[in-house]
């Protein structure tokens, strides 16, 4: 009876233990008091690089970094079950924060934002290697707990780091090893989780038949005489076969996935605002410092200005979480209503980013860029939630990360033309007028889509509503 029992109890204990484990890690990865100053220490005396060295050789190799790892990270993941990834991850902060904190030329802080790519891009293995680990009975709860850990570690971040700053107990600098040592604390607790069992594509559950078969032909003593050739020969074959076998099933099975995710219309719609507005707010997110930065610059203050970054972040946090959670509860006809919800959200977008380029009032510009992330996330939370419910259960990873290569594949040529050298190399203000008409080009696009839609429906009904005999043949 009770070793019957025991199991039970044992897998109850070991996911709760593993939750915690992830959401101390993802807390501690998402723990960076450094990153709302990054900017201004960038700037400041600290490493004295000009507003165009920042803006143009810089921050855009981010950008060209984490578009060129993400797709290998992604595979990478799922290959090596999530683990080795995500202690990556931690390896990876530690690795660019040092050298962000100690570096003082402009090739290391390039090699800072390779190394940011890497560690954006690794991120995928701390979202997906929970589902590999747990029964899917726990699902709902991990999710909310790994949501929770890093919104939380985000939020305490942020309010640690304006306490700090206003009350002059560190400066930008020394806000660098909080993070240093946060990713250090991240990463031995990386080294502690157990390690995932299966993965989506590379090793899935229907392969513990093979696996054990040839466990079991390499451990048969297979005696030279009996052999053709060579005492290794059969195993060598059995493993190359079912290496390409695996590469095979890996390929058959990303390519179903695929397909029918992307030949859904309704999933391809999603999808599309996805891709071009997440390419909109991470360019947002890149330079936004710079442009509260720009705004004090144009004021010419005689006293020093406090900057409330951070504060920022942490407002903009915590009412993106309110909100996220929020979307759950809405009761919408999303199929009908869709593209009207997307058009109005992405005008919204377009227009807090024109006023935040004309504006020359700090504070407006910061309670423009709340609005604009707390849009930005409440729609994704829409999006993310009709995506899914359109594709296959285990594809979602494969859909994230293809929209998420899309979107940096945009990001990468907005990031050329705008601010790259030898296109429009534009400053700050001047970008950010080019941001808002993106999102009003988009919210344009959609709305014609709405028109489209509604008349359809209308149509439709009508139809629905004509007696037979009047029915046109053929309609």
């Amino acid at each position: 009876m009770t070793s019957s029992c025991y199991p039970v109890y044992g897998d109850m204990e070991l996911w709760a233990k593993t939750s915690l484990l992830l959401c101390s890690f993802g807390f501690l990865k998402e723990f960076r008091p450094s990153e709302p100053f990054i900017t201004s220490f960038l700037l400041g005396p600290w490493k004295n690089f000009t507003e165009e060295q920042v803006n143009q050789e810089i921050y855009a190799v981010g950008t060209y970094s984490y578009l060129a790892v993400l797709i290998v990270i992604f595979l990478v993941t799922d290959g090596l079950r999530y683990k080795p990834v995500i202690i990556l991850t931690g390896l990876t902060g530690i690795a660019t924060w040092s050298v962000l904190t100690w570096g003082k030329t402009i090739p290391l802080m390039q090699l800072v934002e390779v190394l940011y790519g890497v560690f954006m891009a690794s991120e995928v293995a701390y979202y997906t290697y929970i589902y590999a680990k747990v029964d899917r009975v726990h699902y709902q709860k991990v999710t909310s707990h790994t949501r929770s850990a890093y919104l939380t570690g985000r939020f305490t971040s942020s309010v640690v780091s304006q306490i700090l700053v206003s009350t002059g107990t560190m400066n930008y600098f020394e806000l660098n090893h909080l993070t240093v040592g946060a990713m250090v604390i991240a990463t031995a607790i990386a080294f502690c989780l157990p390690t995932a069992p299966r993965s989506i594509y590379f090793h899935p559950e229907t392969n513990n038949n093979l696996n054990q078969h040839l466990k079991s032909v390499e451990s048969q003593s297979i005696s030279t005489a009996d052999l053709p050739v060579s005492g290794d020969a059969p195993v060598h074959e059995i493993k190359k076969e079912r290496f390409v076998d695996m590469l095979l099933r890996v390929y058959i099975h990303l390519w179903k996935d695929f397909k029918l995710a992307y030949t859904n219309i309704y999933v391809l719609k999603w999808s599309l605002w996805w891709c071009v507005a997440t390419c909109g707010f991470l360019q947002v997110l890149t330079y936004i410092q710079l442009l509260w930065d720009s705004i004090l610059n144009e004021n010419k203050k005689e006293e020093q200005q406090l900057l409330y970054n951070a504060a920022v972040e942490a407002i903009y946090t915590i009412i993106g979480a309110i909100s996220s959670l929020a979307c759950g509860w809405l009761r919408f006809n999303w199929q009908l209503i869709g593209e009207l919800f997307l058009t109005i959200c992405s005008l919204l977008q377009g227009s807090a980013l024109l006023i935040s380029a004309l504006t020359n009032s700090l504070w407006v510009s910061y309670a423009l860029y709340i609005v604009f992330g707390i849009l930005y996330h409440t729609v994704m939370t829409i999006t993310n939630s009709e995506v899914a419910k359109h594709i296959s259960e285990d594809s979602y990873g494969l859909v994230f990360g293809i929209n998420t290569f899309f979107a940096l594949i945009l990001q990468s040529v907005l990031t050329a033309v705008v601010v790259g050298n030898g296109g429009l190399e534009l400053n700050a203000k001047d970008q950010f007028l080019v941001y808002g008409g993106y999102f009003l080009v988009l919210g344009a696009f959609f709305s014609v889509a709405t028109v489209y839609t509604l008349c359809r429906h209308n149509i439709c009904r009508e139809k629905l509503w004509l007696p037979n005999d009047t029915m046109i043949s053929g309609n």
